[in-house]
């Protein structure tokens, strides 16, 4: 399990991991929707559970804050 964040790719993000928005929003990855927006070169991870619904918009390539991985 990592404790402390650390930097990745989107594409490197799994469910179940814990990543940090740029608002400072946290969320538990239950779901990766690809091709987000017709784009092929973005992702959205989303948490869909009972404390909350988010979902955050990332390019393939580009770089999320990982707070916690299982």
């Amino acid at each position: 399990m990592t404790t402390a964040s650390a930097t990745v790719k989107a594409s490197e993000v799994r469910l179940g991991d814990r990543v940090r928005a740029r608002s400072g929003t946290e969320l538990t990855v239950t779901r990766i929707d690809e091709g987000f927006m017709g784009n092929p070169d973005m992702l959205a991870f989303v948490e869909d559970s009972d404390e909350q619904w988010f979902k955050m918009p990332a390019l393939r390539d580009g770089d999320v804050e990982l707070l916690q991985r299982p």
